[in-house]
């Protein structure tokens, strides 16, 4: 199924590019990525709609999953994935501020059977955000904060049914910083906390494949550098990372790297694709993502 989604995607790009004569982008677009947060806002009055699909496949059965210990369990790890398509739409409200709401639908299959069932699917939760620049100078550097809720919309893991949404909100916060290196150069990077809320924290987290029991919260940061001496793509790396902290239990973390593309089309439209390999963590499953996106700018 991935390869045929990615077939699909180059001949979708390909087809565009034969098509359309491709603009100029503008600064945001130059500095979109895959995972790293972009420290620019929608323009005033402005709109833009997101679609986006991911795909989490773990990498084999055997040393699947990486231990307490930063190393590859030896055992069998049951096979897990994630599919998962979201909706966002951002309005410029002002200069440096856009409001962001985003929602989806997602479909899992986990055969640890962390809630005593294997499967499940329906709508995520539903987040909203502000970003605020903040911050910015003649160098091209951008600093930019991002606040928001994450509302539980979605049903909640629990006992035989592995379900999508959480059963808390969640305070989500992010400090974005952009900056243009040099004509050719992008860079973003990204370090947020989401601190989840209420007596019951208990959930499952996809990113890691585990049940996570009594949360304290996820820390995440991203790195990524992007090429714009192309007038047809702009290639992209990423350096991501994520901790879940747990009350009574040993904590999740994850280190992976991101190769992917951002394609500008026609009056600031544009495509991305990307993957992300796991390769390096604690207490989570080894995977794949795969994402593919269309951000629409009206």
């Amino acid at each position: 199924m991935t390869k045929t989604l990615l077939k699909i995607l180059v001949i979708t790009v390909c087809v565009v590019i034969t098509n359309y004569n491709l603009s100029a982008a503008n600064d945001r677009a130059r500095h979109q990525k895959i995972n790293t947060q972009s420290a620019t806002v929608v323009e005033s009055g402005h709109m833009e709609v997101d679609l986006n699909y991911l795909y989490i496949d773990q990498i084999g059965t055997k040393s699947g999953a990486f231990s307490n210990a930063f190393g590859t369990t030896r055992q069998t790890r049951s096979k897990m994935r994630y599919h998962q398509a979201m909706l966002a739409v951002t309005y410029g409200l002002m200069d440096t501020m856009d409001i962001t709401a985003r929602i989806g639908w997602a479909d899992i299959k986990d055969r640890e059977n962390p809630y005593g069932d294997s499967h499940g699917k329906g709508v995520t939760d539903l987040e909203i955000t502000l970003k605020n620049i903040f911050y910015e100078n003649e160098h091209g550097v951008h600093l930019a904060y991002v606040a928001g809720f994450g509302i539980p919309t979605g049903k909640a893991s629990r006992t035989n049914h592995l379900r999508i949404g959480k059963k808390y909100w969640s305070f989500i916060q992010q400090l974005v910083l952009t900056r243009d290196i040099n004509e050719q150069w992008t860079m973003n990077a990204d370090v947020g906390y989401r601190l989840p809320f209420g007596r019951t924290r208990d959930a499952y987290a996809p990113e890691f494949g585990r049940r996570m029991h009594k949360t304290r919260g996820t820390l995440d940061g991203n790195v990524a550098l992007g090429y714009t001496g192309i007038d047809i793509l702009q290639p992209v790396v990423e350096l991501n990372y994520a901790h879940e902290f747990l009350k009574s239990d040993s904590g999740s973390d994850l280190l992976g790297f991101t190769l992917g593309a951002i394609v500008p089309l026609f009056d600031n439209h544009r495509l991305r694709v990307g993957v992300q390999r796991d390769f390096w963590g604690r207490n989570a499953v080894k995977s794949y993502t795969w994402s593919a996106g269309l951000t629409m700018a009206f």
